[in-house]
C-alpha cells in the first residue's frame, strides 16, 4: 500500500515538474499572434478574377505602400509592382512573361555594359565568314586543307 502511494506521489511530482506543452514553441497559441508591425498592415484594395479557362487578373494595395497588378491568359502574363525600399527609394517594375521569357523593366534594374569594340568586330567578322561559307563548327578534322582559310583583316596579316 505504501508502495502505491509512493508511485502516485512520484508520478505526480514528475508531471508537475515537467514544463507544460502549451508553453513552448508551436504549441503555444501566442506564438502565432506575436506582435509585429508587419502583422498590422491593412489591405487597402484587392481585386481578383479568374474565368476558369486560364485567363486571370489580380491587383492589390497595402497600407505600407506595396502594390501589384497582373493579368494573364495562361500563356502570357503582364503586370507591375511597386514598393518603397528600406533606404526610402521608390521601386517600380513592370514586366511581361511570355514564350520568350521574363522581360522586366524598371529604372533600378541593372543594365549590361556595352559590348567592347574588339568583340563586336570579331562577331561581325564571324558572321561575314559564315555568309561566305567559311564556318568553323569546332570539330577536329584530319583534312585541314579542306577548310577555306578565313580572310584576316589587313592589320593582322603577316
Amino acid at each position: 500500500m505504501i508502495f502505491k502511494y509512493f508511485c502516485v506521489l512520484l508520478v505526480a511530482s514528475v508531471a508537475s515538474a515537467r514544463p507544460q506543452r502549451e508553453e513552448r514553441g508551436f504549441a503555444n497559441p501566442e506564438y502565432y499572434h506575436q506582435k509585429s508591425p508587419l502583422n498590422d498592415v491593412p489591405i487597402l484594395h484587392m481585386e481578383v478574377s479568374n474565368n476558369g479557362e486560364g485567363a486571370y487578373k489580380f491587383a492589390y494595395e497595402t497600407g505600407n505602400k506595396i502594390a501589384q497588378q497582373e493579368a494573364g491568359d495562361g500563356a502570357t502574363a503582364q503586370g507591375s509592382y511597386a514598393y518603397t525600399a528600406p533606404d526610402g527609394q521608390q521601386i517600380a517594375m513592370s514586366y511581361v512573361a511570355d514564350a520568350n521569357g521574363f522581360h522586366p523593366q524598371g529604372s533600378h534594374v541593372p543594365v549590361a555594359p556595352p559590348m567592347p569594340e574588339l568583340i563586336k568586330r570579331a562577331v561581325e567578322q564571324n558572321l561575314a565568314d559564315e555568309a561566305r561559307g567559311i564556318f568553323d563548327d569546332g570539330q577536329y578534322r584530319e583534312q585541314q586543307e579542306a577548310l577555306p582559310v578565313p580572310a584576316l583583316p589587313q592589320q593582322y596579316r603577316v
